[in-house]
């Protein structure tokens, strides 16, 4: 018998702890259980994911998520670009009560489920927004931030270009990735004018599923 996703997402606090070092409480846990099963119930109607088996929603959504936690300041703002269903920003959103985020998709049925659900489980530190992200925040009526993440929202390459407009100088920008992954050269290539660093830093979920996270460190302002 397959269990509960909020017992399956209870499940995941070892391999955060250990592969991430976040030490999740029992009220975050909860609470991302809670997230969890609103997710299934909504996806029955609405299409929000395409994973619907508990143990993967954990592991494959939550979990992973949570991977770009060690890479965000405190006290950050945060733009969660396509957020979709809400991956990373919710379960970053409720790891990290220090963070103020904002979660944008283009898609108004997702963001209406994001409004309801962060309302009803009193999530206040994510606001979701229904907007297109085209590399013009003032237009699009966003602030720039101190983090921008995207998860599988784009290929590195453009998604690195776009984010750059939302981030200020000194902030960062996160590309979570999959399986695919560039390679030292390619990853240098990423690299434009204004970046002080790029990295790649890779790790495996417990599955085995492998996946990378690219952090570009923008530079200071010019004096």
């Amino acid at each position: 018998m397959k269990p509960s996703v909020e017992s399956a997402i209870r499940s995941i606090s070892a391999a955060a702890r250990d592969l991430f070092g976040l030490e999740l409480s029992d009220s975050a846990l909860a609470a991302m259980g809670r997230f969890g099963a609103e997710l299934l119930r909504w996806n029955e109607k609405v299409n929000l994911t395409s994973i619907s088996d508990p143990e993967e929603v954990a592991e494959l959504h939550v979990l992973d998520s949570l991977a770009v936690a060690p890479f965000v300041p405190g006290g950050s703002a945060v733009l969660d670009i396509g957020t979709g269903g809400g991956f990373p920003g919710v379960p970053l959103a409720i790891a990290r009560p220090d963070l103020d985020l904002v979660l944008v998709d283009r898609t108004e049925k997702k963001v209406l489920f994001l409004k309801t659900t962060l309302a009803r489980l009193r999530i206040e530190n994510a606001r979701p927004r229904h907007v297109r992200v085209e590399g013009d925040p003032s237009k699009e009526g966003l602030a720039t931030v101190d983090v921008a993440v995207s998860r599988a929202f784009a290929a590195p390459e453009p998604w690195l270009e776009r984010a750059r407009a939302y981030v200020r100088p000194g902030g960062r920008i996160l590309a979570m990735l999959g399986s695919e992954q560039p390679d030292a050269d390619e990853l240098e290539a990423l690299r434009r004018p204004g970046d002080a660093a790029i990295a790649l830093h890779r790790y495996q979920l417990p599955s085995g599923a492998r996946r990378a996270i690219v952090v570009v460190e923008r530079g200071p302002k010019a004096s």
